[in-house]
């Protein structure tokens, strides 16, 4: 099930189709070769625009701004693909989607000591994941007291490991 960032009850299933990226993407994550569900920890919140830890870091393979593409821009960090694996969301993966300023804004936040945060722990009892879209990337990066300044592509932060299974 497909549900807003903006509301506040749980919405009928609809079609999802963001960034020209289909309802239940194909998400990479760079660091380990294969998807151990017991090692995404719980998300905890800290005074920052991420967690403190937990969660589980994607993009969707066919994201133009993934985390290999921002990686390969600012030259961060080699995002070797023999260290990488896959995995797909289920069906009924619950979707914390962030398309707009709007959105983060209208987001369970936090203050923090010098911006308002997201409140990852609450969203993580209604939610699987959060979905920061390429567009949403764009509209929420350095916008004054809410933003997401760090998140620098479109992301997948899984939450709950049972919403996703391995594809490689």
């Amino acid at each position: 099930m497909i549900l807003e960032a903006h509301t506040t009850e749980l919405p009928q299933t609809k079609p999802l189709l963001i960034a020209g990226v289909s309802r239940c993407p194909l998400l990479k994550h760079y660091g380990a070769t294969a998807y151990l569900p017991e090692k995404v920890l719980p998300v905890k919140n800290d005074n920052w625009v991420k967690p403190k830890e937990g969660g589980l870091w994607t993009s969707p393979v066919d994201s133009k701004w993934g985390w290999k593409e921002w990686n390969d821009m600012v030259q961060f960090r080699d995002c070797d693909e023999r260290n990488s694996f896959i995995v797909q969301l289920k069906e009924n993966a619950k979707l914390f989607i962030i398309d707009s300023f709007e959105d983060l804004k209208n987001a369970p936040l936090l203050d923090s000591h010098y911006k308002r945060v997201l409140d990852f722990e609450y969203i993580a009892t209604k939610y699987d994941a959060i979905w920061l879209t390429a567009k949403g990337q764009t509209a929420t990066h350095l916008t004054g007291d809410v933003d997401l300044y760090g998140w620098d592509c479109e992301t997948v932060l899984i939450l709950n490991p049972d919403c996703c299974t391995a594809v490689s």
